[in-house]
């Protein structure tokens, strides 16, 4: 009876082992299917990755001249290498998995294993992301306490103020110049300058006129013409 029981229980064991293992195989060929088809578009973000490491490297040189500690200097070009480190490094994985080192396709085996390929890449990016974290960190700490020195502003000129004043005044012929200067000024003529004009002439005659009126009452020719006419109307004929 129990040497019975003993077959029955190992191939129980025996078909567990092998639905497991079938389930296994199946989770992994339907990760491996979904990376194998999802590659093409997988495959520009770390190439972004890569290209956009090569400019962060070129912007965090330029802050590093800034500071001007030498131990800081020390701490942040330490940083500095191991972040050029690992984007080299992952440059170099990249190329590997491409067709040629500038081309954007994958080859036939590492699009077959895309997925353990885009789990070293991502590990790639983490570090690479935990590095530059940690240098901004570092750089912002150093500019809040006063240890950066920042750019002086650059002024530029106007295009206008370095026109030498002689361009502005043409150049004339001497006849000319000499014409303009012999030339008497013209009188300026205004609208208020000819009204006080003509009322100083206007009152200029009316006095003018009382005068001779004052003059020719007062003189005695006058007085005796003035005498006859009163007599003659006075004895008419």
């Amino acid at each position: 009876m129990a040497s019975s029981d003993l077959p029955l229980a190992a191939l129980t064991l025996i078909l567990a082992a092998l639905a497991l293992s079938i389930l296994v195989i199946a989770q992994t060929t339907t990760s491996y299917t979904s990376a194998y088809l999802s590659a093409p578009l997988e495959l520009p973000t770390f190439l972004d990755a890569a290209d956009f490491s090569i400019q962060e490297n070129e912007s965090y040189d330029r802050d590093l001249a800034h500071v001007p500690r030498l131990d800081d200097q020390t701490r942040l070009n330490r940083l500095l290498r191991e972040i050029q480190k690992c984007g080299d490094d992952l440059r170099e994985d990249l190329n590997r998995l491409l067709i040629g080192e500038s081309g954007t396709r994958l080859r036939a085996s590492a699009r077959l294993l895309w997925a353990s390929n885009r789990l070293q890449l991502e590990q790639r990016v983490r570090r690479l992301d935990l590095l530059r974290t940690r240098f901004l960190v570092l750089y912002m700490g150093l500019l809040a306490q006063g240890s950066v020195v920042p750019d002086k502003p650059v002024v530029e000129k106007s295009p206008e103020r370095s026109v030498p004043k002689m361009a502005l005044r043409p150049h004339l012929h001497h006849a000319l110049t000499e014409g303009i200067v012999r030339k008497p000024p013209l009188r300026r003529l205004t609208t208020q300058a000819m009204g006080h004009s003509n009322t100083h002439i206007g009152g200029a005659q009316k006095m003018g006129w009382a005068s001779v009126v004052n003059e020719l009452q007062m003189s005695p020719l006058m007085h005796k013409r003035h005498a006859s006419i009163d007599a003659a109307m006075a004895n008419p004929p």
